[in-house]
């Protein structure tokens, strides 16, 4: 049975408790958005909901999800379904910083898993919802730092080699290569796919940066931007009527900006797609 039939636009964002994503979910249920937060720490979720709400007035929503379980992800999936009638916006938001090479309890590459392909499983698994709305949006956290990530179909979990900036940008640049792709098999329904680049932003997962990334978090810290600012980029594609029809963009500071990789190519996101898809197809996740 739905809980929620509210004409109010409803959002569903991975890694709403802290940072940009927080300040994301703050600020479309200050503009009269239905939120849900997808969270593992549910504690967290809670009292980060009660934070919304005193701020904003708004309901917010939370629902637990492990990112580096595949079957969590198909929870949530089926959560959502059972409260909701539809899905406006699909924010995938949630990363992480790997130390080290680490296989989830399904046997993938954390920052794989976590940055990229349990979103990519999650948006298959609510595709229906987002077709339900009058107009899906489905918002991809990637970053600026997808131009260091390499596709490497030998190499597409870090086998061969692992850093912790190398296995990062690589997941940053296939949830890129991914939102290109959706939007052209999504081309004449009404569900649109675009990818975000929030900046250079203050959150805990910098400051808790491992390796390199701690050295280039700290070095960065003057010229960074609070979670807000961060959060602008997403939120605009979340509400604007301005991008409803946009989609296949990649977006900074609320501008579409070129992809620079010469990995954004239609042959590489079709190999790219068909590599992640198979282990998914294979343990009946998603059709084929």
């Amino acid at each position: 049975m739905n809980i929620q039939s509210s004409t109010k636009p409803i959002c569903l964002i991975t890694g709403g408790t802290e940072g940009v994503g927080k300040a994301t979910a703050t600020d479309l249920a200050s503009r009269g958005f239905n939120v849900v937060i997808a969270a593992s720490n549910m504690a967290k979720a809670e009292t980060v909901k009660a934070e919304i709400k005193k701020a904003t007035g708004a309901k917010i929503d939370v629902m637990a999800v492990d990112l580096t379980s595949l079957h969590s992800v198909c929870q949530l999936a089926g959560t959502f379904a059972l409260r909701y009638p539809r899905l406006d916006v699909l924010i995938n938001n949630a990363g992480i910083f790997a130390p080290k090479r680490v296989l989830t309890s399904d046997g993938f590459e954390s920052s794989f898993q976590v940055n990229y392909l349990s979103h990519f499983l999650l948006t298959h698994l609510l595709l229906d919802p987002l077709k339900a709305s009058e107009q899906g949006r489905v918002i991809n956290l990637s970053s600026s730092v997808y131009t260091a990530g390499k596709f490497d179909d030998r190499n597409l979990q870090s086998e061969n080699q692992f850093s912790v900036m190398g296995a990062y940008a690589a997941s940053k640049l296939f949830m890129l290569l991914f939102s290109v792709e959706l939007a052209e098999r999504l081309r004449g329904t009404n569900v649109t796919s675009n990818a975000v680049h929030p900046g250079i932003v203050r959150t805990p997962m910098m400051l808790r940066a491992p390796g390199v990334f701690k050295v280039i978090s700290y070095l960065a810290l003057p010229f960074s931007i609070a979670p807000q600012e961060g959060a602008a980029t997403s939120v605009y594609l979340a509400s604007s009527p301005t991008v409803r029809q946009v989609s296949g963009g990649y977006f900074t500071k609320c501008k579409q900006t070129v992809v620079k990789s010469k990995f954004n190519t239609k042959a590489i996101r079709d190999a790219l797609w068909k590599q992640t898809a198979e282990p998914l197809t294979r343990l009946g996740l998603i059709n084929a």
